[in-house]
């Protein structure tokens, strides 16, 4: 599959290429420009069954309402060669309005580990 390309609000490209997995990658302009990596959201990681019983584990509940809110306004981010990017949450809804619009379904979940 080609990548689909898309501009964010500063201008900088955002190339992303998903599968029927459910797994979506990115590579950005404004860092790692030549490298791909997994984009990860802060709201599908809650959901995660390991992430949940780690919370549990914590005596940390995280189905609250306001867990879930503080997550959606997280944002995201993607690991390139062992570094972290934040993804905005602007960023994100344009990755996921552009693969929509290709014809692609943005999982409700979290792939990988």
């Amino acid at each position: 599959m080609k990548p689909i390309t898309v501009k964010n609000e500063d201008g900088e490209t955002i190339e992303i290429k998903y599968d029927s997995e459910g797994r979506i990658k990115i590579r950005h302009s404004d860092f790692a420009s030549k490298y791909w990596g997994e984009l990860r959201e802060h709201s599908k990681l809650l959901r995660h069954p390991g992430f949940q019983k780690f919370s549990a584990a914590k005596g940390l509940d995280l189905n609250t309402t306001m867990a879930k809110e503080l997550a959606e306004k997280m944002g995201g981010y993607v690991v390139i060669r062992g570094k972290s990017y934040i993804i905005s949450v602007e960023e994100i809804a344009l990755i996921h309005a552009a693969i929509e619009q290709a014809g692609g379904i943005v999982p409700n979940w979290m792939t990988g580990g």
